[in-house]
């Protein structure tokens, strides 16, 4: 029993108190007024050739676009800033022809759908602009972009009422996840997963942030078959791209990091060993987020995936 005497102090004392800090929202998260733009250091490194490049890239939201189906969004435009604007992995001639860069990498994981992939970016491609020097599956541009009540997601550009990327979910509890199914015009196992996986802080050019929401995605590009040079098959392989991005409060995303595994469980299937990874890909923001010019760009072009 608390003396009659110390409840006065007591309750002093919880007034007292700071009050707990509340968890961000997914608006606070990634901040969409028209004209913002995020300015990143990227950097690629592919192990087996070795390859190694570094840009800038630049994001910001130019004006709004309408989805597949009628779905009102906002243009996510990415522009290539300044260094190597080597476009990635451009050695095969059918890679070339492939804007999309998580289309481009289930073009490497799954065998069985290179034809219709190369179909898909020939027939309707989307996004219909590419951008040679974007790397990065997981924090990227030219995408149909809405934040709704239950999540941040993109938009595909050419199949109605279909998301093609998810980076948030509205449960922003740490532990939380989500599924999204990737691609289902072409495969039914291709998933996203995303997890909130811890508050942090983000040291990055562009300064230190506080209390970063970091979310880990991991791409499943399910199973495929591995075939030796005279084509015959030497045993199943699944290949996945595993990351996170930290999203600061009232900023926006300030930095990501990539790894595409080629095989992550099965046979070892090409130059890389089981659970080897074949690449790397970071995110950095080197400059505050600052408005950009008026453009009725956005306007006028859809360019999606």
């Amino acid at each position: 029993m608390i003396p009659r005497f110390a409840l006065p102090l007591a309750l002093a004392a919880l007034c007292a108190a700071p009050a707990a800090a509340q968890p961000p929202t997914m608006a606070q998260l990634w901040p969409n007024d028209d004209g913002r733009s995020w300015r990143y250091n990227q950097h690629y490194e592919e192990y087996d050739t070795p390859e190694v490049v570094d840009n800038q890239v630049r994001l910001f939201f130019d004006g709004t676009t309408t989805a597949s189906g009628g779905v009102q969004t906002q243009y996510l435009r990415e522009e290539f800033v300044s260094g190597s604007s080597t476009a990635p992995r451009l050695a095969n001639a059918a890679l070339a022809s492939i804007r999309d860069p998580l289309m481009r990498t289930v073009w490497m994981a799954r065998p069985d759908l290179r034809s219709r992939i190369e179909r898909t970016a020939a027939e309707s491609p989307c996004p219909s602009v590419g951008l040679a020097g974007s790397y990065a599956l997981l924090l990227g541009g030219e995408f149909a972009w809405l934040r709704s009540v239950t999540d941040v997601s993109a938009w595909r550009c050419n199949l109605a009422n279909t998301r093609s990327w998810q980076w948030l979910s509205s449960n922003l509890a740490i532990g939380s996840t989500f599924t999204l199914q990737l691609i289902p015009d072409l495969a039914s196992d291709v998933l996203l997963r995303g997890t909130v996986a811890a508050i942090e802080p983000s040291n990055v050019p562009a300064g230190t942030f506080q209390d970063c929401v970091r979310v880990d995605y991991v791409v499943d590009y399910g199973q495929s078959e591995c075939t030796d040079e005279a084509g015959n098959p030497v045993g199943p392989y699944r290949s996945e791209t595993r990351g996170y991005v930290r999203f600061a409060p009232n900023v926006g995303p300030v930095e990501s990091s990539e790894q595409f595994i080629p095989s992550v469980e099965g046979v070892a299937c090409g130059p890389w060993q089981v659970g080897e990874p074949a690449s790397l890909i970071t995110m950095k923001l080197s400059s505050l987020p600052v408005p950009a010019l008026p453009t009725s760009w956005g306007k006028l072009k859809v360019a999606y995936r």
